[in-house]
């Protein structure tokens, strides 16, 4: 009877065992990635930023009053809703439905850039890792009112949305 109980146990150990490691195995894919490389994405977003940011301040600069349909079609095709990396991202109408904030992070960035915030976050989106940030943007310039006929004429302080940004964390 001793060798059954005994044998009996450590069935119950393996499997235990067995159970133990099939679980640390898969949760081990939700570990966040090392600081290192959250630092390298953080970089890289950091200069996407300034290159967007760039491109905008240029697109508003040409810009006018005659070419306003070419700058809105302009915009938009750099930020087209093919690309999920960037993108501008509001509440204040009009807008189309793509501009409007698509899961939790950017629903609770855009309230944080309503309100002048800027947000961060490491977050795992369909089994990738990323580096995920958003900048509130203001009606800081004239131009902005050319193309969104809804705003006051500026600059104002007032924040109408964000610039979301994604980058993927390398493995």
């Amino acid at each position: 009877m001793g060798l059954k109980k005994l044998v009996s146990y450590g069935i119950l150990v393996l499997i235990f065992v067995i159970g133990f490691g099939f679980t640390s195995i898969a949760r081990g894919f939700d570990y966040p990635p090392p600081t290192p490389k959250i630092e390298f994405a953080q970089e890289t977003s950091d200069l996407m930023l300034n290159t967007l940011f760039a491109a905008l301040t240029q697109e508003f600069d040409e810009t006018t009053v005659d070419n306003v349909e070419q700058g809105k079609h302009s915009i938009s095709l750099i930020f087209n809703d093919q690309n999920k990396d960037m993108r501008l991202v509001g509440t204040v109408g009009p807008l189309r439905q793509s501009d409007r904030p698509s899961d939790n992070f950017e629903r609770q960035a855009n309230a944080l850039a309503l309100a002048g915030q800027a947000y961060t976050s490491v977050q795992r989106v369909d089994r990738k890792w990323y580096y995920r940030r958003s900048v509130p943007l203001s009606n800081f310039r004239a131009e902005c009112a050319l193309c969104h006929i809804n705003y006051p004429a500026g600059p104002t302080s007032n924040f109408v949305g964000a610039l979301m940004l994604r980058v993927p964390i390398k493995e």
